[in-house]
């Protein structure tokens, strides 16, 4: 029998998400606010795949939040316009059958949906079991022969705490009372990570066109899927998507095959058991996954004209990640930002935002993993560079925070496809700066712009590389600008193994200098193992040298 607090598994068709129409229907976003419409909804829409194929994936609410793919041809657009107008006719039965509210937490005593059979537990921190039971009544818990109490509150909500314990398993995990008695077996030790983001990172992996569909189970991997959820206040309770289960083919497809594939890489190099979490929803802004009460300290609260809209700040963070704290985790695999491309600038601010908020719900000091956009062109004939604003934004944030580690894929994606259906080398390099910057494991995880000096007639740039750096073409390297009251190219030379010099043009005197400054770059300069070096923008300093941050 289904556990209350569950979808079936096959649902998760329906909240794979695209973003490809929002361009498209941008225009008609003001008539609507004002027509009295009810401002929820409900698009088809298809994923243009490298093979050229359309493939509906399912139905999508909240027309406003949506992004177009730029797509050659006119036929694409009608067949996509005509599929939107489709699915606006079927608006009642989709609003039937999807994103069902959850049963009452009151409805179910005994341990919250978190936990489970095939669970992983995170090794070395102290363990927090949590459920509901009657007021007052007393809760025991066991996990292999370790045992906690706790009494549940005037509410029925109760906590009890282990000690920390090593990477290990199989346990069974048992919560009793007078009102219920719980059990779950094959509950494994190990690391666990929260994977977060939209629709790339939601984007599932039987559809990833460079991954193993017949890969081999590994009992010691777990997967966990969060149902789609927002809510105005932080709940109490967590959906998911059919429980806790191991890596196999049949399970994984249609889990999120950035975060398997990462998973899968942290497996083979650390040997211990790996949790995986995925709480990703496409088209879905920051803000929306960020505390309401940090937005509001930062002054950073989106103005959204819909009150109920899942893009107001704190609905997805109330409904996806507060239920999982005070859940002990590893770390966060970040990738979002395709939908605030619109308004670039105040995102590095609402990153840091979230990155605070989450640290404080889960009261641990969490890594963060960013993934920082790929290539993609929204609109070809606007210059404004948005994505490359994004991008530095994600960069900054983290080149200033001790925790947070970062991963370039500029060199990754194309013009026309939101969703690179490619996604085994994203994945790799996660799993890379994770083992290097949260680990320490050594190991490469990408260049970086580490310093930048100057001098009468040259600017210099040291990079921090494992290898030595080299150009796509040899050592003259393109896609260098440097910026007064414009920024225009500039000649750019690998010197040695780590820097670049940059000529200072006669009569001009630059205030800044950038690398790659475009919504689709083309990667000019890459280290000795392939990577990319990742755009960035920094200031020049008028004498001596600076730090990059």
């Amino acid at each position: 029998m289904r556990r209350r607090g569950h979808h079936p598994r096959n649902q998760r068709d329906s909240r794979y998400i695209g973003d490809y129409l929002h361009n498209i229907l941008r225009p008609l976003v003001p008539p609507l606010r004002t027509s009295g419409w009810m401002w929820h909804l409900y698009c088809c829409y298809f994923s243009y795949m490298s093979t050229g194929r359309w493939t509906n994936r399912g139905i999508m609410n909240d027309a406003s939040d949506l992004w177009s793919v730029s797509m050659p041809g006119k036929s694409n657009r009608i067949r996509l316009i005509a599929a939107a107008a489709l699915a606006l006719a079927a608006l009642p039965a989709a609003a039937q059958t999807r994103d069902a509210p959850p049963p009452p937490a009151a409805e179910r005593l005994g341990l919250d949906s978190l936990f489970g059979a095939n669970m992983v537990l995170q090794r070395d921190r102290p363990i927090a079991i949590w459920g509901r039971a009657k007021p007052g009544e007393r809760v025991e818990v066991s996990l292999g022969g370790k045992h906690a109490v706790a009494v549940a509150d005037a509410d029925g909500a109760w906590r009890a705490r282990l000690a920390p314990r090593r990477a290990g398993g199989p346990y069974r995990l048992e919560a009793s009372a007078a009102s219920f008695h719980d059990r779950y077996d094959d509950v494994m030790i190990g690391d666990v990570w929260l994977c977060a983001g939209q629709s790339n990172m939601e984007f599932r992996r039987s559809k990833a066109l460079d991954l193993d569909q017949r890969f081999a189970p590994d009992p010691g991997l777990r997967i966990l899927d969060v149902a789609r959820q927002q809510a105005p206040a932080p709940s109490p309770h967590l959906m998911t998507l059919g429980g806790w289960s191991r890596s196999a083919p049949a399970t994984a497809a249609n889990f999120s095959a950035v975060c398997h594939h990462f998973g899968q890489r942290l497996r083979a190099a650390l040997g211990v058991p790996i949790g995986l979490i995925d709480a990703a929803w496409g088209g879905t802004q920051i803000a929306a996954f960020v505390d309401e009460d940090m937005l509001t300290s930062r002054e950073l609260a989106p103005s959204i004209a819909d009150p109920a809209s899942r893009q107001n700040g704190g609905r997805v963070f109330n409904g996806m990640i507060a239920p999982l704290a005070p859940f002990a985790l590893r770390g966060v695999l970040w990738y979002q930002g395709e939908s605030d491309t619109h308004r670039p600038e105040a995102y590095g601010a609402r990153l840091a935002a979230l990155a605070a908020s989450w640290r404080k719900a889960f009261a641990q000091p969490l890594p963060f993993v960013v993934i920082q956009l790929p290539a993609f062109d929204p609109a070809p004939k606007d210059p404004s560079g948005h994505w490359a604003i994004v991008r530095e934004a994600q960069r900054r944030f983290a080149a200033n925070d001790d925790r947070a580690g970062l991963v370039v894929q500029i060199d990754q994606g194309s013009a026309h496809q939101l969703h690179p259906p490619r996604k085994a080398v994203v994945a790799e390099r996660a799993a890379a700066v994770a083992l290097a910057d949260v680990y320490r494991s050594g190991g490469a995880k990408g260049p970086r712009a580490a310093t930048i000096a100057r001098t009468k007639t040259a600017i210099r740039i040291r990079f921090a590389t494992a290898g030595a750096l080299s150009g796509r073409d040899g050592p003259a390297v393109e896609g260098f600008e440097l910026c007064a009251e414009r920024c225009a190219p500039v000649a750019a030379r690998v010197i040695g193994a780590r820097d670049v010099e940059l000529l200072i043009p006669a009569g001009t005197d630059p205030r800044s200098v950038r690398y790659a400054w475009a919504d689709v770059p083309a990667p000019a300069l890459f280290d000795g193992s392939g990577w990319p070096v990742g755009p960035f923008e920094t200031a020049i300093p008028k004498r001596g040298k600076a730090r990059i941050d």
